[in-house]
């Protein structure tokens, strides 16, 4: 009797722990489901692309109606600020049908297009991280184009937002590990490890990157090859100076980096004395000019140089600059990025300051490479909490 009673006991014992195992067991598969659902509306792929070209999704005859309204000045054409010698425009374009877009929805910059009643948006990260998503509808090609041109500008923002946010992830996994000589001035920036300290004042740092590369050429006279070597400079100039204006002008901006350029860069020729017009061009006075950086005076189109404000509040201005650098005595020049910071409050001027140099090689510039990254870099700019 007591062994039937044990077993009774062993069975009754295990189905209730069956049923508990079984309860718990359903609680976890609940809990795991709705963790996905809700991973699911945050979680996306890493996006994928080219840098600087947008993939427009649309009908074989829409593209070719849009194609070259696309490329005018007004919508992707517009001038890369900076790129002087030779000029880029901001974005090129290649094509998809539309129906291809869930196959290829990681891609990084999407340009949507779709015929219907007008409208236009702009969504981060929609299918892949980071993704600038633009979809816009319209009866025509010319009614797409005219909305299109309208909202250039934030077209624009958001897919150069999306081409730093790439370059910057793999740019962080570089970064220095030793910020003091930034720490000492009350910022914050991403600095890749093989940028060498030049100079570390108390308010002011210089980093260097030197990069070699090899190229390769025909010999006209005999068809043979010839290996030659190039040299790209890369700066990074940040310092900060008493600043008492709740805000600031390019105008105002340029001088300030010149002011700074002329104290700490040096180029190969030796002063000379130039006469300075004065009096409405009536007069003249005679100064000597050293060989320096600065941003050059006569651009060969306004384009070439960008000026905007980025954020404003009650403690902050922040603004970025792109254009050309030359020297004043040297036949040198390239790309430069800035970004200023004012500190309404402490009445200081933060600058964080690119300056490349990138002859052609074999007909092809590295500058619009550079000019991201150092842009991607500065988006890391901040002072201090």
């Amino acid at each position: 009797m007591l062994g039937i009673f044990f077993d009774e006991l062993d069975k009754n014992y295990f189905m209730q722990k069956g049923y508990a195992y079984f309860s718990i067991f359903l609680l976890f598969l609940i809990s795991l489901s709705a963790c996905k659902s809700e991973g699911e509306s945050t979680y996306r792929e890493d996006s994928s692309g080219p840098i600087s070209l947008v993939s427009v999704f649309s009908s074989e005859d829409m593209y070719k109606q849009l194609e070259a309204g696309l490329q005018d000045s007004l919508v992707f054409g517009k001038i890369f600020p900076g790129l002087y010698y030779p000029p880029e425009v901001m974005f090129a374009t290649r094509h998809f049908e539309s129906d291809l877009l869930n196959r290829f929805k990681t891609t990084r910059l999407v340009l949507d297009v779709q015929e219907g009643e007008p409208s236009f948006e702009i969504e981060k990260n929609k299918f892949s991280r980071p993704q600038a998503y633009i979809k816009v509808t319209g009866n025509s090609a010319e009614e797409i184009l005219s909305l299109l041109r309208e909202n250039q500008t934030a077209i624009l923002d958001s897919y150069r937002w999306a081409d730093h946010e790439f370059v910057l992830d793999g740019l962080k996994s570089k970064a220095r590990p030793d910020n003091s000589m930034l720490e000492k001035l009350n910022v914050d920036l991403v600095v890749p490890h093989d940028y060498q300290v030049v100079k570390d004042e108390n308010n002011f740092v210089w980093f260097r990157k030197d990069v070699f590369n090899t190229i390769q050429n025909v010999d006209e006279r005999d068809q043979g090859i010839v290996t030659d070597s190039s040299q790209d400079i890369l700066n990074i100039l940040v310092f900060k100076i008493p600043y008492a204006q709740p805000d600031i002008t390019m105008e105002k901006a340029h001088y300030i980096l010149d002011s700074i350029t002329k104290v700490y860069t040096k180029g190969s020729r030796e002063p000379r004395d130039v006469y300075v017009p004065t009096n409405n061009g009536q007069d003249s006075i005679k100064t000597s000019v050293s060989d320096h950086i600065q941003v050059e005076p006569n651009p060969m189109l306004s384009d070439y140089y960008d000026f905007k404000q980025l954020e404003e509040n009650e403690n902050q201005n922040v603004y970025e600059t792109q254009g050309w650098w030359s020297m004043t005595l040297s036949q040198l020049g390239g790309p430069f990025t800035a970004k200023f910071i004012i500190d309404k409050k402490n009445k200081q001027l933060y600058v964080a300051d690119a300056v490349m140099f990138a002859p052609l090689n074999q007909g092809v510039s590295k500058k619009r490479d550079y000019i991201l990254a150092m842009e991607s870099l500065f988006t890391t700019f901040k002072i201090k909490p």
